[in-house]
Parts: C-alpha cells; sequence; structure tokens
C-alpha cells in the first residue's frame, strides 16, 4: 500500500507549528504546549510537517480528545497507533493542552509492534516531555520513549528517550551492542516543557537538549531488532518513577545538517513557549524559523520514466566495440586499491570507520540458497592468504550452504561510496567442467541513498555476474527497485524497472578473439568505466558494451562483491565434502584528475595539508569546510590507511616512497559535501 501524509497529516503537523499571543509569545511558565485545538498556524511559518518525506512516525497531543488514552494514532510515511488495550494502564490526555500523562507509580504504556527496519529508519528524533523530577529527584531512568524495546536486550533502544531527574538531565539512547547515552540538563519543573532533537549522523550519535548540543560519542550499526520486541511510551517493564507528560514525539528518516536540526530545535522551544530558555546565540532565540530554504531540500535521486524509455533507443549500438581493445584509460588516479595483503574485511556491526569492507553485509538473503553467517562463524567463509596476498569467499557446507558475500558500507550506511570513475575487480572461480552447480557470483553496486530514505528507489548496478550455467555468458544490467516503503511522489516509481546492459556469449562468435569462460580456474579482470559522457564495461582489456552515463550509473554507490549459489543456476549439485572458492586478488576504484580537482558546493577550496612530508612528522587536513562534523579517511598511493580517521596523520617508515591523501567528508552540511585534498609530495 502506497504511504503519503494525508490532509489530515499535513493539518497535524500544521497545527504543531508556531501559535503566538497576541503579545507575540506564550509565557515563558505556559504549561500548555500545542495550540488550542483548531487553531492554525502563521502561514509563514516553519514546521516539520513542510517536509512529509522525513517524518516516519509522529505523534502530536493534539490529536487527542481529553481523558482516557486507548490509542494514539501517529502520523508520518509508516504510521501506527500506540495502544492500550487495559484500561488501568492507560495514559490521560490533560486538559488545556497539558500533555500525555504517564502517572508515577503505574506501568500505564501506549505500545507498538517491533519495527526491524528501526536501524535505518530511526535516523533522527525529536521529543518534547516534562517530567516532575523536582520531588522525585532520586529517580534514574524515568522512561518516556522506547523503539524495539519492552524486552530488553543487546539489539534495542532505536531510540530510548528518558529522564534522569537525580542528575536534571533528559536523555537519548541508542544500543549498537553497547548501551550509548547522550543527555542534557533539562528544567526539574513540572511545569516547564523540554525539547530534545536526538540523530545520529554517520559514525556519530548527540543530541540537543533546549538548545545545548551535547559533546557527542561514536555510534556503529544498529542490528534489526529479532527479538520482536514491542515499542511503547510510557513504561511497561517498571513503574514510572515520576509523573511523565508527552506534548509530540516525532521519528524520522535521513540525516539532518545542522540547519535543519537548529529549526527542529528553535520550531519546539517557541512552541512550548521557551524560546528565552535557549542559549543567546541561538538562531532562534529572539524570532522562530519561518522561511524554507536549500537546506530543507536534500538532493535525491528522481527516476525520469522519459531518460529510462531513451534506454531503448540504444539497441545495438551499445555493441558496436564488443571484443575490441577497450579505449585507453587516461588522466585517472588511483582512489582506493585493496590487494588484500591482510584481511581487510570487518564484522558487519562492529566494524570501525576507518574499516574497509564490511560482512556479510545488510542483505540477508544475498546468497540465495546459501546462508551469509557471521565473519566469526567456524569454519568461516571469508579466507585470506598471507602468502599470496589475496581472500576467497568460500561457499561451504555445514548442516546447509553457507558462503561469503561483503560491502563498502555497513549495515547502516556508514563506509565508503563512489559516484563515476573506474571499478576494478581481479578474480578467480572454480576451475570446474559443466555441468556445474548453480554458483552465482557477482561484482556490483547500490546507490548509498535507500540506506537513508526508505521512500526512495534502490539503485543497483550489476558491473557482472555469472551463472553456473554457462562460464561465458556475462550479464551486466540496472536495476530501479521500488522503495522499501510506498510513497507517492512522481519521482520515484513505484514498481520495480530494470534492463539488461550486456547479456551473451563472451567468444569469437560475439567478436572476442577467443572464448572467456570463467570457471578455468584463472584469473580475469573486470571493471566499469563510468564517465560523464559514456560507460564502458570491460573483461580482460576486451570491451563487453557502451552506453551513455545514465544518472542510475552516475549516483554515488557503494561495491558489494558475493559468491552466492541459487539452485536453479546449475545443472548440478555442489558436493558438500568440497569446497568452492571465490578468489579475489584486488579491487580498485580509480577516479580522473578533473574529478577530484572540483571544489564541491560547501566547500571554500579542497582541503589542503599543512606540514611536511617526513617521517615522523604530522600531516594535519585544513578542511576549507565550515562544518561541525568532518569524517577523515587516509590513504596511501590509493590503499586505506586503517584506523586512521583524524585530521592529522603522523608520518612513519611505512609511508617512505609513497603520496598521501585524504578523503574530507562535511558530514553536517546540506548534501554532506566532500573532497579530497591534492597528494602529498612523496614522503622521504
Amino acid at each position: 500500500m502506497t504511504n503519503q501524509l494525508s490532509r489530515r497529516d499535513l493539518a497535524r503537523a500544521a497545527c504543531a507549528a508556531l501559535v503566538l499571543t497576541a503579545s507575540g509569545r506564550l509565557g515563558r511558565d505556559a504549561r500548555a504546549a500545542g495550540p488550542a485545538q483548531g487553531s492554525q498556524p502563521n502561514a509563514h511559518s516553519w514546521h516539520p510537517g513542510l517536509f512529509p518525506e522525513m517524518i516516519v512516525k509522529s505523534w502530536f497531543q493534539e490529536d487527542l480528545a481529553e481523558g482516557e488514552v486507548p490509542s494514539w494514532q501517529s502520523g508520518g510515511v509508516k504510521p501506527v497507533a500506540a495502544m492500550q488495550a487495559e484500561p488501568s494502564l492507560r495514559p490521560t490526555k490533560l486538559p488545556n493542552n497539558g500533555g500525555v500523562l504517564f502517572k508515577k507509580g503505574t506501568k500505564q504504556a501506549l505500545t507498538w509492534p517491533a519495527d526491524n527496519d528501526a536501524p535505518y529508519l530511526h535516523r533522527w528524533w525529536l521529543v518534547i516531555a516534562r517530567c516532575n523530577s523536582a520531588v522525585n529527584a532520586d529517580a534514574n531512568n524515568v522512561s518516556v520513549l522506547c523503539v524495539n524495546g519492552a524486552e530488553g536486550g543487546p539489539v534495542h533502544r532505536q531510540p530510548q528517550v528518558c529522564f534522569k531527574p537525580s542528575a536534571g538531565t533528559f536523555v537519548s539512547r541508542l544500543h549498537d551492542g553497547k548501551l550509548k547515552s547522550e543527555e542534557g540538563l533539562c528544567s526539574t519543573d513540572f511545569g516547564d516543557w523540554n525539547v530534545m532533537v536526538g540523530y545520529r549522523r554517520g559514525f556519530v550519535m548527540q543530541a540537543v537538549v533546549n538548545g545545548i548540543k551535547t559533546a557527542g560519542q561514536t555510534i556503529y550499526a544498529l542490528a534489526p531488532n529479532r527479538m520482536k520486541s514491542q515499542s511503547f511510551m510510557g513504561d511497561v517493564n517498571n513503574p514510572m518513577r515520576a509523573d511523565v507528560a508527552i506534548d509530540c514525539v516525532i521519528i524520522g528518516q535521513s540525516e539532518l545538517n545542522d540547519s535543519q536540526i537548529e529549526r527542529l530545535m528553535g520550531w519546539g522551544m517557541w512552541r512550548v513557549g521557551r524560546q528565552s530558555a535557549l542559549p543567546g546565540d541561538h538562531p532562534y532565540r529572539q524570532s522562530p524559523p519561518s522561511a524554507v530554504d536549500a537546506n530543507d531540500k536534500p538532493e535525491r535521486y528522481a527516476f525520469d520514466s522519459a531518460s529510462w524509455a531513451s534506454w531503448a533507443a540504444i539497441g545495438d549500438e551499445r555493441y558496436a566495440h564488443r571484443g575490441e581493445a577497450a579505449p585507453p584509460i587516461r588522466a585517472y588516479t588511483t582512489v582506493f586499491f585493496d590487494d588484500f595483503e591482510s584481511n581487510s574485511v570487518v564484522d558487519d556491526f562492529t566494524g570501525a570507520q576507518g574499516s574497509i569492507w564490511y560482512a556479510p553485509t545488510h542483505l540477508t538473503t544475498v546468497g540465495v540458497d546459501a546462508a551469509t553467517p557471521p565473519i566469526s562463524a567456524s569454519p568461516s567463509s571469508y579466507v585470506h592468504d598471507a602468502t599470496s596476498h589475496t581472500l576467497a569467499l568460500r561457499l561451504l557446507h555445514k548442516g546447509r550452504w553457507r558462503t561469503g558475500a561483503f560491502s563498502s558500507v555497513n549495515n547502516n550506511g556508514q563506509g565508503r561510496c563512489w559516484g563515476k570513475g573506474i571499478f576494478e575487480i581481479r578474480a578467480r572461480l572454480p576451475k570446474i567442467l559443466a555441468p556445474r552447480p548453480g554458483f552465482f557470483p557477482a561484482f556490483w553496486a547500490y546507490g548509498k541513498e535507500h540506506l537513508f530514505w526508505r521512500t526512495r528507489n534502490r539503485l543497483e548496478t550489476d558491473f557482472w555476474e555469472y551463472d553456473g550455467l554457462n562460464g561465458a555468458y556475462i550479464n551486466i544490467s540496472q536495476h530501479v527497485h521500488k522503495p522499501r516503503l510506498g510513497y507517492a511522489d512522481p519521482h520515484i516509481t513505484p514498481r520495480d524497472v530494470r534492463r539488461k546492459i550486456a547479456g551473451y556469449q563472451v567468444d569469437p562468435s560475439s567478436g572476442f578473439p577467443s572464448t572467456i569462460d570463467v570457471y578455468d580456474g584463472e584469473f580475469h579482470t573486470w571493471y566499469a568505466q563510468i564517465e560523464d559522457d559514456y560507460t564502458y564495461f570491460v573483461i580482460d582489456g576486451y570491451e563487453v558494451a557502451r552506453l551513455p552515463t545514465t544518472p542510475e550509473l552516475a549516483v554515488k554507490k557503494y561495491i558489494i562483491v558475493d559468491f552466492a549459489y541459487d539452485k536453479k543456476k546449475g545443472r548440478a549439485q555442489p558436493d558438500p565434502s568440497q569446497t568452492y572458492d571465490m578468489v579475489i586478488d584486488y579491487i580498485r576504484v580509480r577516479q580522473t584528475e578533473t574529478e577530484l580537482a572540483r571544489v564541491p558546493t560547501g566547500f571554500s577550496a579542497l582541503p589542503a595539508f599543512s606540514g611536511r612530508a617526513s617521517p615522523g612528522q604530522a600531516l594535519t587536513v585544513v578542511p576549507n569546510v565550515i562544518a561541525s562534523q568532518i569524517e577523515c579517511l587516509w590513504y596511501r598511493d590509493g590503499v586505506p590507511i586503517v584506523g586512521e580517521i583524524g585530521t592529522s596523520y603522523e608520518l612513519s617508515s611505512r609511508d617512505i616512497g609513497h603520496k598521501i591523501r585524504c578523503h574530507v567528508r562535511a558530514v553536517s552540511v546540506l548534501d554532506q559535501p566532500e573532497a579530497w585534498t591534492p597528494e602529498s609530495e612523496t614522503v622521504g
């Protein structure tokens, strides 16, 4: 079913916008949070309802009648009803917009089902609540909200919000294997509302409480909820340790930029009449947010049916040069190179910011008829050979068939992505004669956007994939998948569309000097070269196909490699006593010097180095971008320097004879612009 915010949803969000008294603001001690029922906002005011696709779930107290609350229906792109069937456990909607009260000493709660998509969807949350802290000053963990947490456990709290009266704080929590808490000072007066904007962005979780930003801390990937643990407002586990009232809860998708965070905070504080409690330098202390600008309009992929249909006009022109030597590669620089000198694959949920590959990827069905267990499983499907500097994805049998797969981003979309450039792999598949089992190896990519906007199309580019039926038949294709969540928008296709770029036998009948059967036990090299005008696909130096570069090909993407097993793609059964290896020699990404020299919007110039390129000296990045959150990744001749993520890097003897480069991403700026420093001088 397609979800789109109805007029009622928009009216609800609009009613939550600023409502001023005749004097221009609500009084400092005003207890009411929302506007009077049925009132209309200032037509020029800024409010979250202007951006309905961002809002996953939203509850506003003005949607409820006074009295007992058996159900509180949310808005958003994935609406739910927070329910309570037991009358004695129902909270109360107070008069005069006093909020929804969960009383001390009770297990009053409103619950809704678990959401396995929370790790992707729940990127930020706004909560306006108040707690009777002054008379419960010894209390801790007074629950307000907990997503996926009724039974506790290590994969829940996505997010959790509570009060800590003993410290006078309002607390935001996530659990990434360890409980991570950020808290800010709040009012202990039950007459005052408190506003929190919590968020995770890149590898950092932070919160802003009543206008004050917390220090923040590192957050890793969140796991899906495997215990089916329900979500709740109030507390289902313990009696409430203090009275709590909730004005509104909004949970949103996408990574917020700083401007959006400031506006949400400003909107919330003006909504409850506490704008004078904002810091003196807050941009909305003197007046509320009022105008929409570019910061509220992040870039997103837009499906164009006419552009997509134009593929048909290409016809066999894409094969005009197949079998010929590929065009020469000029003016490219290697920006990423992994030759598996060490095993660079880490666990999908615990891998850090500087890691290279994450396994087994967030795609639980990537192995098709083979499971993709954690990298720590024994025997392992990730076999590193320190002598040959190779990594094998191993198809093996232990109770059932198992295999390996890895990605350049983790479960939450944290990691390495690239737009245009050359994406190259050198690999060897098992030497095995037909009839073969249903091997299904692939080197492919996804556009990153679908991990942050579940309402947007998922873009898949298969640089190549093979089956076990015919090792000489190469398949290259482009897919635009329907969104995880239906959302009515002319720039989103609600159904899958796909087109084969190339699908034929690589042999003399197709213009190649000889047959290239990938099950010959030899190494082969494939690459996709995505340029501004044309995209080329190449195997062993021979062109497979070329076509005009489409937006789907040029989108920022992350790499996936897998060795799947699909029973339907072979004519023999694999031998359970045998193992089958896809051996990877290296993976490389190159980009043009022109692309690397572009200064993106948001940067005043390319990032630059200060310091000397000598062992024992430090190179420090001058980012040339104004941003509160910057992510840095360091490279030595294109090889990632694992673990180095700071703005400075101390050179060592290992760097002698090499050039250093740093990739800088301004995570807190609109559209998260990124740029490379020029290469350093040769270290020596």
